[in-house]
């Protein structure tokens, strides 16, 4: 049996979503095959870095598509929805994302960098920023006492 599926080029405007949305992406293609079949669609958001493309595999979201016998190219639509996760649930990060969306078990990968936009995440360096004072307060007063109480023991009458 052979499953042919060409994904449609992807043209989508950036947009904002906050942790805890779904995200549901709808996508068009063609294929061709000899037997009724079940093919997954896959969908999730990923990141480049200098290592380069790395997919948050705990937004990724999945859908089963059935497609009919076809022996010349066959469009179909499918929609396939996933989760982001926050960061504290080892999900995703505040920050600008791409969106991959392909076909399991076949060569159909589409991809478009600069998508996803990821807000709402209560991140780490929030709470440090806002602790920074008194961590600076601390610090100075662990050097300033050593010198005080050096100043007060040297005086002896």
């Amino acid at each position: 049996m052979v499953l042919d599926i060409t994904l449609e080029p992807m043209a989508l405007e950036q947009k904002t979503f906050n942790v805890g949305d779904t995200v549901r992406v709808t996508v068009s293609f063609k294929y061709t095959v000899g037997v009724n079949k079940t093919v997954k669609l896959s969908a999730g958001p990923y990141y480049t870095n200098l290592f380069g493309k790395h997919l948050v595999a705990s937004c990724v979201g999945d859908a089963d598509v059935q497609l009919v016998p076809a022996s010349s190219p066959a469009t179909q639509s499918a929609t396939v929805d996933f989760t982001l996760i926050p960061k504290a649930n080892n999900g995703i990060d505040n920050g600008t994302y791409g969106l991959r969306v392909w076909v399991e078990d076949t060569n159909a990968v589409a991809e478009q960098d600069d998508v996803i936009v990821v807000t709402g995440n209560p991140g780490s360096t929030d709470m440090f920023s806002s602790m920074m004072p008194m961590i600076m307060m601390l610090l100075m007063m662990g050097m300033v006492m050593p010198m005080v109480q050096q100043t007060g023991e040297g005086v002896e009458e």
